[in-house]
């Protein structure tokens, strides 16, 4: 565990944004996705809390691999609850691995809990099966086998 003072965390933020070229206000997919790196790094940098930032950062990139394997187009819609269900049920790391694709919340306050990589365009909504990262795990299960034999 990395004990932090919130002024270290602070500094880290703020330094990260810095060397990423990135503000508070992302203008595109890539910038959100640099500017929740920062966020998340500076505030989860152990393995207690709501989540451990490994385990956000695995359910994004099986999310990932299954948006390049599965979808058509650059921008995405996506229903919180369907990613839950990937982990459990736990909104924190399917929040958490959402931003990491550059996702943000669309705010439509008497809709569902939906989140975008554009909020402001219409996109298709990407729902995920029930064994997206089970079939990323056993995806890295055998190429880490057939990389020891």
């Amino acid at each position: 565990m990395i004990n932090l003072t919130t002024t270290h965390k602070a500094k880290l933020y703020l330094y990260m944004r810095d060397a990423l070229d990135v503000t508070d206000e992302p203008q595109d997919r890539h910038a959100a996705q640099r500017l929740a790196l920062c966020e998340l790094v500076s505030n989860f940098t152990s393995d207690d809390g709501p989540f451990a930032l490994h385990e956000a950062a695995r359910l994004a990139e099986a999310l990932d691999y299954y948006l390049t394997e599965h979808a058509e187009g650059l921008d995405f819609g996506f229903s919180v609850a369907n990613v839950a269900r990937l982990v459990g049920g736990d909104r924190d790391t399917a929040k958490a691995a959402l931003r990491l694709l550059g996702a943000r919340p669309t705010f439509d306050v008497d809709g569902p809990d939906d989140w975008s990589t554009a909020p402001k365009k219409k996109v298709e909504s990407v729902r995920f099966p029930r064994d997206t990262l089970v079939k990323q795990l056993r995806l890295e299960l055998e190429e880490a086998e057939a990389f020891a034999a």
